[in-house]
């Protein structure tokens, strides 16, 4: 079928007190509207048109240049939800029929919407509602004794009876080309706000004696947005759904309550992930990972077998297989672990690569440096790589032993086989199979005495 989309997304949201557009709070990583604009791309439409508010055009843009069929149109003044389809209307040929959804109800499903489009066959306007037992905050779907849909009624403007219906519209309607028109045309705004209710239409299709249909879904999926308590809602039906996911995918999660996933997660066979771990971005890990508590995994793969300890953070990091990170390590954008390395606690990485079976396990900084295979770096080791105007690198080979306390000054080569003495500060490049030493020479003082403090200041 040829359809086109309406992205209603011109909300102030006042009640979120907040300087984003309401559509662009953010929920589970992403704008709720770039969860609805990949819902709605799913459904191959010919266009996809977002309504937008006048002040919003810049964020609005800025969110969805990556989908290539969106248009934007501004809506420029707040008349209400009809108003905006109309000035949508606008953009869409009329040979396509039109998916109106709302830039607030973001955990809305393709298949959801695949069934109201293709309802469009044998019926007129099709309708998502749900069942809900606390409706209020919903219009209503008020039916006739046969069952056919007579109208829906906002909340505003509900009597105590219709106050008692428990099938909620939830905002998101699919109108067939052939009357999309003349039931906007129809409307009018002689109601409580003074706004054109796009609502309206059932009960003027009603009146003209149009098919309508209705698909029911799960209340969770039409969940509304309106201030930030909804929004901590909609952020744990999401996490639920997405650890229910997981374990499907056969994922051990220690409690999926305490998992949030900002982005995609992939993972194969046999991963663990413990409590209180957040991934963001596109991460993924290989069979057999293992996720202590407290890890926050950014933009990142991490290979077979690889342990990540408690509190450690991994950004746009590449790592091996059978590596140990942590606790308490950062790994900053660039780093990359081949195989079988080691970063150990209150060890920092950036852009720098760890060969194979590489120790980096104590309370140092490794920066803008390659190292080699089979090569241990001592506690408290620092590559200074930073002259205060330019990085400079650090070039480690295999098979290196770097004592404790050391300092590399870049540029620098520290070549196969060599040695560094604990406590050293190196600017010269070291030769392979050598030791380099640098100290001062240690003294002790006789008669020194340690000065005392004067309690009366």
């Amino acid at each position: 079928m040829s359809f086109s989309v309406v992205i209603l997304a011109a909300g102030m949201g006042t009640r979120m007190s907040s300087k984003k557009p309401k559509s662009l709070q953010v929920l589970a990583g992403s704008s709720m509207l770039k969860h609805i604009l990949i819902e709605a791309d799913k459904l191959n439409p010919d266009k996809i048109v977002v309504v937008h508010s006048p002040n919003d055009i810049g964020p609005i843009k800025k969110e969805t240049k990556t989908f290539n069929k969106v248009v934007l149109a501004e809506q420029k003044e707040a008349l209400g939800t009809g108003h905006a389809v109309k000035v949508a209307k606008t953009y869409i040929k009329d040979k396509y029929d039109v998916l109106v959804l709302l830039g607030d109800v973001p955990l809305i499903k393709s298949r959801s919407l695949k069934k109201l489009i293709e309802g469009l066959k044998k019926s007129d306007l099709m309708v998502l509602t749900a069942e809900a037992d606390k409706p209020s905050g919903y219009g209503r779907i008020k039916r006739g004794e046969s069952g056919t849909v007579q109208a829906i009624i906002e909340e505003s403007e509900c009597n105590k009876n219709e106050k008692k219906i428990k099938e909620i519209n939830s905002g998101i309607i699919a109108f067939s080309k052939n009357n999309i028109n003349k039931l906007l045309e129809d409307l009018d705004a002689r109601n409580n706000k003074g706004e054109y209710y796009l609502t309206d239409t059932i009960k003027n299709a009603y009146k003209n004696k149009l098919t309508i249909e209705t698909i029911i879904t799960d209340s969770k999926e039409v969940l509304g947005v309106n201030n930030k308590k909804d929004l901590a809602e909609a952020e744990r039906l999401k996490r639920e759904e997405t650890a229910n996911s997981l374990m499907e995918q056969g994922v051990t999660l220690c409690d999926p309550a305490r998992i949030d996933v900002r982005g995609t997660l992939k993972c194969g066979k046999d991963v663990f992930i413990d409590a209180n771990t957040v991934f963001e971005g596109n991460v993924e890990l290989s069979s057999g990972v293992h996720v202590e508590p407290f890890v926050l995994i950014s933009d990142s793969t991490i290979g077979k077998e690889t342990r990540v300890l408690s509190h450690t953070n991994i950004d746009k990091s590449t790592i091996g297989d059978n590596c140990s990170i942590g606790p308490y390590a950062r790994l900053r954008p660039g780093s990359k672990l081949k195989q079988g390395s080691r970063v150990g606690n209150f060890v920092e990485v950036k852009e720098s690569t760890i060969g194979e079976e590489s120790k980096v396990n104590h309370l140092s900084y490794v920066g803008d440096t390659s190292i080699g295979d089979q090569t241990n770096i001592g506690a408290g080791t620092i590559t200074c790589n930073y002259d205060g105007a330019q990085k400079h690198k650090t070039k480690i080979g295999n098979n290196v032993f770097i004592g404790s306390g050391v300092e590399l000054i870049a540029p620098i080569t520290v070549e196969d086989g060599a040695t560094v003495a604990a406590g050293s500060t190196l600017s010269k490049s070291i030769p392979k199979n050598k030791l380099a030493i640098e100290r001062s020479k240690q003294e002790t003082v006789d008669g020194w005495q340690r000065p005392i403090k004067n309690k009366g200041k």
